[in-house]
């Protein structure tokens, strides 16, 4: 499917956006609106349930935040699939599969949240033990999935502008080295090593802290096929002489910042 890259008002209709989404990939179309709907149960949740995990964040934060990550995560991959060089069967598969990561991740997140308890690290045995362990398991396939994708989609070539098409390609390299930044956190049973200046809202500490470095590399998958569509706009409009120079300019910055996000992390480790 070319891109098109049009102008005016219909380009931006959310009912057009909405409808164009879910004509270009119905199941992944359908997950992140379940995802949505998930994150209005969670923040519900916050606001209503007085209860707290370790370190005294509300139970239903962690879900909150899962559903809207994974709501972008799915519908960016609604939006740029089409342009992956793939048979129908092979689409149709890789979709169902990241669907069922997706809502059993969810799931596995959600329901622990309704018990009380915390999805991730701190459980040596028993029933909570084997759910984290699933989770593992589901998302490190559902990684090497998109990985091999995105692999097989620079290989072949993506059928939109250069410049889009470099943007998906560098989006989609930085997700999965952001993604496996999740497996040293499960490999260290922790996600902080360190302390010092804690974010806000979020309540991430800046250094020794692996969810920072995470966060920026999921999020690539956003950003960098996003400068990519707009730089290719810039340059069918003439308003951008070098398109493509540009998205390399911002992915080499955005690499940057994931490598400082990932040094500050090793800090308290390696320092």
């Amino acid at each position: 499917m070319q891109e098109t890259y049009g102008s005016g008002r219909g380009a931006f209709d959310p009912e057009l956006t909405v409808a164009e989404l879910k004509s270009r990939n119905a199941v992944l179309f359908w997950t992140a609106t379940a995802s949505s709907l998930l994150f209005v149960v969670a923040l519900v949740g916050v606001v209503l349930d007085p209860r707290t995990v370790a370190g005294g964040e509300a139970v239903w934060f962690k879900p909150m935040r899962y559903a809207m990550a994974m709501a972008l995560f799915t519908g960016t991959l609604a939006w740029l699939t089409p342009h992956f060089s793939l048979s129908d069967r092979l689409f149709r598969g890789a979709s169902w599969a990241v669907a069922f990561a997706v809502v059993f991740e969810l799931a596995a997140i959600a329901g622990q949240a309704a018990r009380g308890v915390d999805a991730h690290f701190n459980h040596p045995a028993g029933f909570d033990r084997l759910v984290y362990l699933l989770m593992g398991v589901v998302i490190a396939s559902m990684t090497l999935l998109v990985a091999a994708l995105f692999v097989a989609g620079t290989w072949t070539g993506f059928d939109v502008h250069p410049a889009f098409s470099l943007g998906i390609t560098l989006g989609g390299l930085l997700f999965v080295v952001g993604s496996f930044e999740g497996g040293v956190m499960s490999a260290l049973t922790t996600h902080t090593v360190g302390g010092g200046y804690t974010l806000p809202v979020v309540g991430w500490t800046l250094v020794g802290d692996f969810r920072v470095a995470h966060f920026v590399g999921l999020h690539s998958l956003q950003v960098l096929p996003l400068v990519g569509y707009l730089s290719a706009i810039g340059g069918q409009q003439g308003r951008i002489d070098r398109p493509r120079r540009l998205v390399w300019l911002v992915g080499l910055a955005y690499t940057g910042l994931l490598a400082g996000a990932l040094a500050l992390a090793l800090y308290p480790v390696l320092g």
